[in-house]
Parts: structure tokens; C-alpha cells; sequence
């Protein structure tokens, strides 16, 4: 997508023009005869400015532009940088569902809301809205193939830092488009090695370390549990270290684990229907992590981040895991296999291992599709994060509620190690139902 930046009064050039405007106000941010025309709407009450609203007119003159969209923002003191992306994130479904991909974003003008932040919110919700997985539509449905934003001016106040941080959003949003694309695209292609392949290829773009490990390396560093996950699969397993040194006179460093489950079908303990269909995305954890690495390389920043990825399909098969067996990890300790469809812990396990012994970071990051429990305490609003360190919990909570992406902290008191105890082994990898989630971590 290109970007431009221009100031308001040149906004009445575009061809599409985007304007916002807030419930109960009469005034508008533009003026001359393109203002006057706003200002007549919003006096007929066409235009109420209400949370949510979009009404497109065609002013019918030369002057100005063809088309005009009047974007309600809501009440003034109800407006935040999140209800200015969710605003822009209904104008990006809008343009692309009248197959606009060129259009003009006068910012809002709104005391108290800093010029470079508002625009982070503006090209969140354009940039982030402007998806569609339709791979896989024949060409020939032109009709119904998503046709994406090509060119979006910003116009308003040029203030120090708005340029810098609607070009960050862009590269972070390329990233996110590139982890949805993984996510979305089929197990049959998204397979362990294919994992392998992505950090492989960002690894060569950018310059940087990447280490593949195979089958035969990952039996050699006694990586036992993501052995066992993988027996049933036809598929072998990848173990994938991507590193990003932004900072080479600092040893600081940070790693991002990610689940690499290219497909869950639980194995015995095999899924139900209207579960298992989706399960493609168990590697959405993989996933972001090459996007962290990929946006960190682009952004350049100046941070050392290892990207860590156990990678492998959980399946069925005269060779799969079963119930009741006993597995020995990385870290040499046994653990009895309560459920095969709790696998996700057991390949992480591995992975944290080989992290702490060999990568030696700073601070860990896990990122999984750990468990459906974490659904039944916060549903789709809230990210569930366990961890031992108050700092970086604080940062995971900031950067949540800045970017709308919110994070609430669950306890891992030592009690509930005792869910876990085996009589057979030194630990099981299931606790049962009462602290699902906790006793997943």
C-alpha cells in the first residue's frame, strides 16, 4: 500500500475523501466551500455523527471531491484512540466493499489526543481492516475476490512524529496480514517444514541467523516430547531458531517461543466436530513469532530477539502417543501422558529447555493456542498471561491496552503443582478440569 501525507486544505483535490465528525457538533475541521457543504449535512441531521455511522454522498460539482464518506465518531468526551480505529476500521470495510482503493483520511481534530498518536489510530483500523483471505478463488470470480486498498493520503496537521508512526503501523500491519495469512492458509501446505521454509526465507530478506533442525538433530538433543507428539504423523517435525540481533553491543536478549502445532487433530484423544475443522490454526503461536521477527527486522529495532519454534502435526496412527504412556523431555524429567490432546505443553516443554540451556535470554515470551479453558474464563476479549515476573507482565499489560489487544494476569501459585503430580512419572501433562489453563503453563 502507498502512503502519502498532505494538509487538510488539500483534501478538497481527492477524488474520495474520508471526514470525521462528532455527535452534537456543528462545526466541521474543513473550510471554503467543501466545509460549507459538510457543515449544510450535518445541520439537516443527515449526518448525526454517531458512533458507528458512515453516510456517503456525492456533492455532484468540480471542485470538490466526487465522494464524500462522513464518519461518526460519538460523543466527544467517549472518543479514544481505540473508537478512532474501530471508526477507520469500518470506513476500510466500506471503501473495499465499493471497490475503492484510493482514498483521502482528513484526521480528526480533538483536543486532549496527541496528533502522531490519532494517526496510529487511524492507519490501525485502515491498515488492519484491509484483509481478505481469498487465495484460493478461482480468478475467473473476479466478483467476489477481495480487491485491497492501493493508496491512502493523510491529511491534517503535520505534526513532529506522524510521518514515523503511520510508516511503523504499516510495517507492523504487513507483519499481522503475514501471521493471518499462515494461520488461514491450509495444514496441507502450512506443514512443519513449510514452518521451516517461512523463517528460512525472512532470515534471507533480512540478513539474519536461522537455524532449521530436523527429525534426526531434534532425536540427537533428546527432545523427547515433541518426538512423541509427532509419531503419528506422516509429516516429520522442525525445530526452527530465528534470530534478530538489532543490537549487537548488548548480550540482552529476549525470545519469543511460539506453539508450531501445523495441525491438531488431538490424536486418541481425537477432537469433535465443529473443533477440529479449524484446528490449522494451533500454530498461530509459530506464527507470530516469525511475524515478531520479521516486523522487528523491517522496523530495525534496536533489540536482540530469538525467535524459537517447535513445529509438528498431532495425529493419529499405528505409531501415535496414547494415553498412559511415559515420554522423557529435554530437560530429562518424565512425564505420563494423561490426554493426547493436551500436546501443545509437551513441545513447548522441549522448546523452553532448548531455549534456557542454549539461547540463555534475558526473558522468555510464550506464545500458544495453549487451551480451550482460557475461553471459558475471558471468551474472545482478553488474553489470558501467566508469568513469574511482575516487569514484564506490566509491559505485556501496557502495550495490551494500548493497543486494544488487552492482557489480564492468572496466578501460578505452587498448590497447583499438585494437579499435576503422577504416580508413574515425574509429572503428568494433564491436571484435569479445575485450573485448566493454569496448569497448562
Amino acid at each position: 500500500m502507498e502512503i502519502a501525507f498532505t494538509k487538510a486544505e488539500r483534501a478538497i483535490e481527492a477524488e474520495t475523501l474520508v471526514l470525521p465528525i462528532i455527535e452534537d457538533e456543528k462545526d466541521c475541521v474543513l473550510k471554503g466551500r467543501l466545509g460549507k457543504i459538510i457543515k449544510a449535512s450535518i445541520a439537516l441531521k443527515d449526518a448525526k455523527g454517531k458512533k458507528g455511522e458512515i453516510l456517503v454522498f456525492y456533492p455532484g460539482a468540480d471542485d470538490v471531491p466526487k465522494r464524500i464518506f462522513l464518519i461518526g465518531l460519538g460523543k466527544k468526551e467517549d472518543i479514544g484512540i481505540e473508537q478512532i480505529r474501530q471508526a477507520y476500521a469500518a470506513v476500510a470495510g466500506k471503501l473495499t466493499s465499493m471497490k475503492i482503493d484510493t482514498a483521502t483520511l482528513v484526521l480528526p481534530d480533538l483536543e486532549g489526543l496527541h496528533t502522531p498518536d490519532m494517526a496510529g489510530g487511524v492507519a490501525d483500523g485502515m491498515f488492519l481492516a484491509d484483509y481478505s483471505f481469498d487465495k484460493y478463488i478461482s480468478p475467473e470470480k473476479e466478483d467476489e475476490r477481495y480487491q485491497p486498498l492501493k493508496a491512502i493520503t493523510f491529511a491534517g496537521r503535520m505534526s513532529k512524529g506522524l510521518k514515523k508512526i503511520v510508516t511503523e503501523k504499516l510495517i507492523i500491519a504487513d507483519a499481522v496480514k503475514y501471521v493471518r495469512d499462515l494461520q488461514n492458509d491450509t495444514a496441507d501446505l502450512v506443514s512443519p517444514e513449510y514452518l521451516g521454509q517461512q523463517a528460512k526465507a525472512i532470515a534471507k530478506e533480512h540478513g539474519l541467523k536461522c537455524t532449521v533442525f530436523d527429525k534426526k538433530k531434534i532425536e540427537k538433543l533428546g527432545m523427547g516430547l515433541l518426538l512423541a507428539v509427532n509419531r503419528g504423523s506422516s509429516l516429520e517435525p522442525r525445530f526452527i531458531v530465528l534470530e534478530y540481533n538489532g543490537d549487537k553491543k548488548s548480550k540482552d536478549k529476549t525470545a519469543v517461543v511460539g506453539k508450531g502445532l501445523t495441525f491438531d487433530s488431538g490424536g486418541y484423544n481425537l477432537k469433535p466436530t465443529k473443533f477440529i475443522e479449524t484446528m490449522r490454526v494451533d500454530m498461530s503461536g509459530a506464527a507470530i513469532t516469525l511475524g515478531v521477527i520479521k516486523a522487528a527486522a523491517r522496523l530495525e529495532l534496536k533489540r536482540n530477539i530469538v525467535g524459537v519454534i517447535p513445529a509438528t502435526e498431532n495425529m493419529l496412527g499405528s505409531r501415535a502417543y496414547k494415553p498412559g504412556d511415559i515420554y522423557r523431555s529435554m530437560s530429562g524429567k518424565t512425564v505420563e501422558i494423561g490426554n493426547t490432546d493436551a500436546e501443545g505443553r509437551l513441545i513447548l516443554a522441549d522448546a523452553l529447555t532448548y531455549t534456557v540451556q542454549k539461547i540463555k535470554p534475558a526473558r522468555i515470551v510464550d506464545l500458544a493456542t495453549l487451551t480451550g479453558a482460557i475461553l471459558i474464563t475471558f471468551g474472545d476479549v482478553v488474553i489470558g498471561a501467566m508469568t513469574n515476573d511482575d516487569k514484564i507482565y506490566e509491559h505485556l499489560y501496557g502495550a495490551g491496552e494500548a493497543t486494544y489487544e488487552r492482557v489480564w494476569r492468572l496466578p501460578i501459585y505452587d498448590e497447583y503443582r499438585k494437579l499435576l503430580k503422577s504416580d508413574v512419572a515425574d509429572i503428568k501433562n494433564v491436571g484435569g478440569r479445575d485450573g485448566g489453563s493454569i496448569t497448562a503453563a
